[in-house]
């Protein structure tokens, strides 16, 4: 039951006519999306927040492709896929978009004391998953699991949150964020050497990109712009500019980007990882100061 393909031809069967809504349920969960919702919320709303919860999610992104690499699960076959335009870069088990949205959604519904939002994640971490099984791009074995990771992350990381938070208020601020640096070039090595060739051309590339990226560009950012979330006069459409223009710019650099340091190449992945979030959590704060936004 757990790992059978056919279950999602029973729900296309019982939902025929969700299939494009669960496309863009889908694309809810994927990277790409969070990468969205951090930066809008470091640009224009909490600042310090947004960055504790991108590492929460960096946790459980890095083990979610340690977990595939290891587990090494095929995915469904692609006649039980709804669409073949699907990315679908690395192995099933455990689903990655569930255990991203269980993390996110656990993590803000901790949080944030207010009723709705645990409300809102529930249903929206349930859809997500449901999607992946609709799609037929994974199993149902693989979205219990990567809901199960998920939540206990982040319950884990909430629960340790305050000693973890004074032993690193106890370090140097480059230190910790040569520490990062360092994680991230060291399991880009590990996967480079010892898992040279992955299923479906995947590679540690963009996980290593953005942890050395926000190594790099956290610290800058904090010595030589450090921004506030206030907007200039009180005017509150400067930081809707603010967040509509960096989202065109960093989201577009990392597509445009994509042509000539392709995910194919590990190192030029990396790169262009590195790059874009620079552009996110320091080139173009720098600008938005500097253009009043």
């Amino acid at each position: 039951m757990f790992f059978d393909p056919t279950l999602s031809l029973d729900l296309r069967n019982l939902l025929p006519w969700a299939g494009e809504l669960f496309v863009l349920i889908t694309e809810m969960g994927a990277e790409l999306f969070y990468i969205g919702v951090l930066l809008i919320g470091f640009w224009t709303f909490r600042k310090r927040e947004a960055i504790v919860l991108t590492f929460v999610m960096m946790v459980t992104i890095v083990s979610n492709f340690w977990l595939k690499t290891l587990i090494a699960n095929p995915r469904p076959d692609q006649r039980y896929w709804y669409t073949t335009d699907i990315d679908t870069p690395n192995s099933s088990t455990p689903s990655g978009h569930s255990q991203y949205s269980a993390t996110f959604y656990s993590w803000l519904s901790l949080k944030v004391k207010t009723w709705w939002i645990p409300v809102v994640s529930i249903i929206m971490t349930f859809l997500i998953g449901l999607s992946r099984i609709y799609l037929g791009v994974h199993y149902l074995g693989d979205v219990l699991l990567g809901w199960g990771i998920g939540i206990a992350l982040a319950v884990v990381i909430f629960m340790f949150y305050q000693p973890i938070e004074e032993m690193l208020s106890k370090l140097r601020e480059e230190l910790l964020y040569i520490g990062i640096f360092l994680f991230g070039f060291v399991l880009l090595i590990v996967q480079v050497v010892v898992f040279p060739i992955l299923p479906y051309g995947d590679n540690f590339g963009s996980y290593a990109g953005m942890l050395m990226g926000l190594a790099i560009g956290l610290p800058l950012e904090k010595r030589f712009v450090n921004f506030t979330v206030e907007p200039e006069e009180g005017q509150k459409w400067r930081l809707v500019l603010r967040a509509i223009i960096g989202l065109i710019v960093v989201i577009g650099s990392l597509l445009v980007l994509g042509i000539v340091m392709p995910s194919t190449d590990v190192w030029l992945r990396t790169l262009r990882y590195v790059i874009v979030v620079n552009l996110g959590v320091l080139i173009w704060p720098f600008l938005f100061t500097k253009l009043k936004l």
